[in-house]
């Protein structure tokens, strides 16, 4: 699919969006979340409280601020899928794509990290944002299925999905702070491999049944 060019007027929007997002996760990690007000990230990203709330209309958006991009990129990977492509094969080359960005974020990621560990507000944010990619991924299962995008085998097999994203997510997380310049990510996406083969198997048996 070919690329929209991006402007110059969008560019700078971009950056400046990014420049809120990292000054908010850099005071959220440094004084907590509750605590950091929006006139402090706009004075750390030198922009006015209410350029903040433009672009950020909820103060958790500041916290994910990829997370709407990323489910649409997704839907999008899972609705053009190829003739005869599953919808595990399609959740496999999506990663690959967002895989390169992943690793660039590696450090915001960790700081987010531990910025919902220590908020139980944050964590239920993330919980349905989690839901909403869980709700992408049933659907596309129930197309493979020829089933409705609500039915019971497709949610669990969308949600046994998103358990394989958790645990790996553990392990990344524990071998990253352990030693984080021996991170071997070839060998996460291998063992997301592994694991996508384990659940795709598991809906060819329901198309089977």
């Amino acid at each position: 699919m070919t690329e929209v060019p991006v402007g110059l007027r969008e560019r700078k929007k971009q950056r400046r969006r990014a420049t809120i997002a990292a000054a908010a996760l850099e005071l959220f990690d440094r004084q907590g979340f509750a605590a950091t007000t929006i006139p402090q990230i706009a004075e750390a990203a030198d922009v006015a409280p209410r350029t903040v709330s433009a672009y950020f209309p909820a103060k958790e958006d500041l916290l994910f601020p990829d997370a709407a991009d990323e489910r649409e990129r997704l839907e999008r990977r899972l609705r053009e899928r190829a003739p005869g492509e599953r919808a595990a094969e399609a959740l496999r080359a999506w990663i690959v794509d967002e895989l390169p960005a992943w690793r660039a974020q590696e450090a915001q990621a960790l700081a987010r990290r531990r910025v919902i560990a220590a908020d139980p507000a944050l964590q239920a944010v993330e919980q349905e944002l989690i839901s909403s990619m869980e709700r992408v991924f049933a659907a596309a299962i129930a197309d493979d299925l020829g089933l409705a995008g609500e039915s019971l085998e497709a949610r669990m097999a969308a949600a046994a999905t998103l358990a394989v994203f958790d645990v790996l997510g553990a392990d990344h997380k524990e071998a990253h702070e352990c030693a984080p310049e021996t991170m071997d990510w070839d060998a996460m996406l291998l063992q997301l491999d592994r694991a996508l083969a384990f659940v795709d198997a598991g809906i060819q048996a329901l198309r089977e049944d």
